[in-house]
């Protein structure tokens, strides 16, 4: 009999562990669908604060442009010494692909904001895609490079839809809807506007970290293109920097070389200039800035064949490894200081 009992008494305590294992399943089960379904419902930065505060530590961002790991690391030799605390620092810069035009987006090592150009006006919802997954609300320095609808198109989206502290443009018109457009916004939002003129002090003030030089246009100058109107900058954080160029070509390239110290161009990132036309990159440019690797942004199978061949032999010549936006999609490019990673979105 008290075999039997016993035989109950465990039958029993199995059932009722089985049930506890159930309920336990049950409510992680549940657990798991609540937090998917705040997941999908709250917004991004209400989540990572709600997470926060339930987990104690901030949640990890994951962004769309970086991956396990670089697609190259360039180390730079001649990099001046940083502390500790400055070698934690990095500057970023996103090569947005918006097909056929330019748009760049900048954050300094203290978080400020920078974005050059914006595409097409087709493009701004893939920059306003971007600048949301960047958490981006307010825009520190702007820069439109020159007024071509493939870099100033939605310009007017941007000025009405984010705060700006600085607009930064050459001084030059155009008869476009796209340029009309972008004035009557900066107009209509009374936006600090800053006239890009280049000299040997023309600076962006921007980050305590970073040097942001104004290389061309300068004012003095009737340039015969509005390319050549673009405006280029080298954006330098300790010993690295990128070359930005706009859709500049040879005869401001010229300009700028006869104008400025040596030393203002060199650069470890060079964007070519008019989306790798053979109009822009002259050999005495490429060779003024030496960088390690060069980045074109463009559109697939663009009706005007950029890359030139010309410009992919001087890369070949130069051996100079080429990221294209029509390739590799979008372009994330870290600097340290010391050493500049390039992470593509695919790999080319």
């Amino acid at each position: 009999m008290k075999n039997v009992d016993n035989k109950h008494k465990a039958h029993r305590n199995d059932k009722m562990a089985s049930r506890k294992s159930s309920k336990v399943s049950v409510i992680l089960i549940g657990i798991i669908v609540l937090a998917a379904l705040v997941f999908s419902i709250v917004a991004p930065n209400q989540f990572n604060a709600l997470y926060e505060a339930v987990i104690g530590r901030p949640a990890e961002t994951v962004s769309p442009f970086t991956g396990n790991s670089p697609d190259a690391i360039l180390y730079t030799p001649n990099a001046s010494p940083s502390s500790e605390n400055e070698s934690a620092k990095t500057l970023e810069a996103y090569f947005v692909n918006v097909g056929q035009g330019d748009c760049i987006f900048l954050r300094s090592p203290n978080g400020k904001t920078m974005l050059v150009d914006c595409g097409e006006l087709s493009s701004f919802p893939a920059v306003e895609e971007f600048l949301k997954s960047q958490n981006v609300e307010r825009l520190d320095v702007v820069v439109a490079t020159h007024p071509h609808s493939d870099h100033i198109g939605g310009m007017a989206k941007v000025i009405d839809n984010y705060k700006i502290g600085k607009f930064y443009m050459p001084a030059i018109e155009n008869t476009s809807s796209a340029f009309e457009a972008m004035i009557s916004a900066l107009e209509e939002k009374e936006v600090n506007v800053i006239a890009a003129d280049a000299s040997t002090k023309s600076k962006i003030r921007w980050d305590d970290d970073v040097e942001v030089r104004i290389l061309s246009p300068f004012s003095d100058i009737e340039y015969s293109n509005l390319n050549c109107y673009s405006v280029v900058m080298r954006i330098k954080f300790a010993g690295t920097a990128l070359m930005l160029t706009g859709d500049c070509e040879k005869e401001s390239e010229r300009i700028m070389l006869d104008r400025l110290p040596t030393d203002y161009f060199t650069a470890d990132i060079l964007k070519l200039g008019h989306h790798g036309s053979s109009t822009s990159t002259s050999v005495d440019f490429l060779t003024a800035v030496n960088p390690s690797v060069a980045i074109a942004m463009l559109g697939k199978d663009n009706s005007y064949g950029h890359p030139h061949r010309e410009t992919l032999k001087l890369m070949k010549d130069y051996a100079l490894k080429l990221y294209r936006t029509d390739k590799c999609g979008a372009i994330r490019v870290v600097l340290d200081g010391k050493t500049v990673a390039v992470f593509p979105e695919r790999k080319s």
